[in-house]
Order: C-alpha cells, then structure tokens, then sequence
C-alpha cells in the first residue's frame, strides 16, 4: 500500500503525487493524461490513457502432462487460454504419444496454433489481436447457432440422423464461449482492453451471464438430440419442445431490443411450462426444465437492466 498526503492546490482541488515506479512503468511524462474513475462511495481508480497503438502484455505459461488425465490437460489448457496467456508450452515425455489428441484440443480455441513441436515439447501461440473482435457480433453468432440447434434437436424426433449436425454445432458454440470468456477476463484484469470496448463492470457481468446461459442451452440441446431419436411420446415431445423454442426465441429478442415486456411475458410461462415437461421421460424433462431455467435467467437479465 501506498500513503499520500493531500496537498491544497488552489481554491477548490487537492493534489497528490503519484508513485515514480508507477510512472515509469506505463511510461507516463509530464502533460500525459489519466483517468479517475469513482468505484463506490469511497474508492478512486486512477488509469494510465488507453491507447489505440498500445498491444496487450504478453504472457507466458508451461503445463507438464506426464501423468495427466487428457481431461485434465484439457482444462490446464483452457484455463490457460481464458486467462490471456499468449504462449502455453505443453511438456512432458509422454508429448508425442499425447500429440493428436493435444492437437485436438488446442483446435477448440479460436487463433491458438501449434507452432513449434520437439519429442518433449509443444509450443502454442494465441495469434488473437482481441480488438479485432465483436463482442456483439460474436453473441448474435452464438445466438445463431442456438436457434439452429434447437430447429435440429426438434427435427432429430422424427429423424436421428440431424444429431450429428446439432453435435457439430456445439462445437462452434463452444469456441465462441472460450473466446468471449477470454475477452471479459482480459477486461477486467486490462483497463485498455475495457475502455477500447467501453465496458464497465455491470456490462461484463451482464456478458458473462448471458454467455455461460447461452453456452449451457447448447449443451442442452446437444444431449436432447441424442435422446429424441428414441423417444416414444414424439408428437408431445415436439409440442414441449417448440414452446421452450419459442421462450428462448422471445427471451433473445427481448434481450437484443432491451424489451422487459417481452421478457416478462417469458417469465410468466415458466411454471405450466415445467409442468407440463415433467410429464415426459426423466432424463428429456430434466433437460427441458433446463433449459426452461436458463431462458428465464436470460430474460432476468433483461429485466434486470438498469
């Protein structure tokens, strides 16, 4: 911690000296310009000036994986991944028996490339510029991809082969997730990266939110793929279905045109609706009251907007 004194400068302001280290380390100089920022009734945050031509710290990282479960390799990498860092090393003797299928993983990471290999070693580097990225564009993607997994799921009753196609898309779904996550991550540890993105900390919130909803509705429909094909009750299967398709679609649109009205009307369904689902197979209605729940979580974020 450090302790200033305050100094009177003039009729109406106080000043305080700033700390040379810091100084030196976003090299400031006299004339240059910082930001206040109020965090609550007591707190100041005082910011170096975002600029434009500045790049992002780069950091490095190395996960060992002898003796590693691959599900473990897997969430060392994507943490690793989420938390910005540019180069992740993956070493070990057992690498080349481990190579295709730590290949495979680093492919679920939008612009994380192999780019250097040894028998012992992997070398991966994040070619991500993250202001070249759209938070609102990449949301409506995943968005997208949703809607076109839930037409699939809902098809799938009739015929399983579409399965497969709703699999494929999760996929997607997920690199998005990654990719977002990483972007509000860097957001809050990176004054830079959320002033470039105008982002305050409710606003992260509110992304952060809505992507792990939109992220677990996929995987919900993923699993209820698999199961429909073989599902007998099929034409009460497919009415449940077209109204929780038919919640998620109100509770976008409520959130994409800021709509509470909408929103709430999404909400006042939800109980028949889970009613109504729990009359079906066990495993099928606990994927539906899911995903019941995670639409109105979405339309709680619309009513919750200030």
């Amino acid at each position: 911690m450090i302790i200033r004194r305050l100094v009177k400068a003039g009729q109406a302001s106080h000043t305080i000296s700033l700390p040379k280290e810091w100084l030196d380390a976003h090299k400031l100089k006299k004339g240059d310009l910082v930001y206040l920022y109020e965090k609550g009734d007591k707190e100041l945050m005082i910011s170096p000036e975002s600029k434009m031509d500045e790049s992002v710290p780069l950091k490095e990282t190395t996960i060992p994986v002898d003796n590693k479960e691959l599900s473990t390799i897997q969430r060392e990498i994507t943490s690793a991944y989420i938390n910005n860092y540019n180069t992740i090393t993956l070493t070990g003797q057992s690498i080349t028996q481990k190579t295709k299928d730590i290949r495979k993983i680093l492919h679920d990471f939008v612009a994380l490339e192999v780019a250097d290999q040894t028998t012992n070693s992997i070398i991966a580097k994040d070619l991500l510029n993250l202001k070249e990225i759209s938070i609102d564009k990449t949301l409506r993607r995943m968005d997208m991809l949703v809607r076109s997994m839930i037409q699939d799921s809902i098809a799938a009753i009739d015929n399983a082969d579409l399965a497969q196609s709703v699999m494929v898309r999760d996929y997607e779904v997920n690199r998005a997730y990654f990719l977002l996550m990483r972007l509000l991550k860097s957001s809050l540890s990176n004054r830079q990266v959320a002033d470039f993105f105008q982002l305050s900390n409710s606003k992260v919130l509110s992304y952060y939110y809505l992507t792990i909803n939109l992220e677990n509705f996929a995987d919900c429909a993923k699993q209820l793929a698999e199961y429909l094909g073989k599902e007998k009750k099929k034409d009460k299967t497919k009415a449940i279905f077209q109204r929780v398709e038919k919640g998620y679609l109100e509770a976008m649109k409520g959130y994409f045109v800021r709509d509470k009205k909408l929103a709430d009307g999404v909400a006042l369904q939800r109980e028949e609706l889970l009613k109504d689902a729990g009359e079906l197979a066990p495993g099928i209605a606990e994927l539906f009251r899911t995903m019941v729940t995670l639409t109105n979580n979405i339309a709680r974020l619309v009513m919750d907007e200030e």
